[in-house]
């Protein structure tokens, strides 16, 4: 079985240029995929792109017509 590299919050906010901050913020509601290790928590190198593919909003399908302004 292969194991994730895991990462604490400090060391993915370093890797992935995120804040620590914004981090730590979506770890403590729930948002990125973690494991927690006694009072740890330690994230895979994935866990941001995942975090962003998820909550990724796709543009509206135009109906052909531009906006006309009318």
């Amino acid at each position: 079985m292969n194991t994730p590299d895991l990462y604490s919050p400090k060391e993915l906010a370093k890797i992935s240029g995120w804040p620590e901050r914004r981090i730590r913020n979506l770890l403590r509601s729930g948002h990125l995929r973690h494991v927690r290790v006694g009072t740890s928590y330690l994230l895979p190198s994935s866990a941001i792109s995942e975090y962003v593919e998820r909550n990724m909003i796709e543009p509206l399908a135009t109906s052909g017509r531009e906006n006309s302004g009318s």
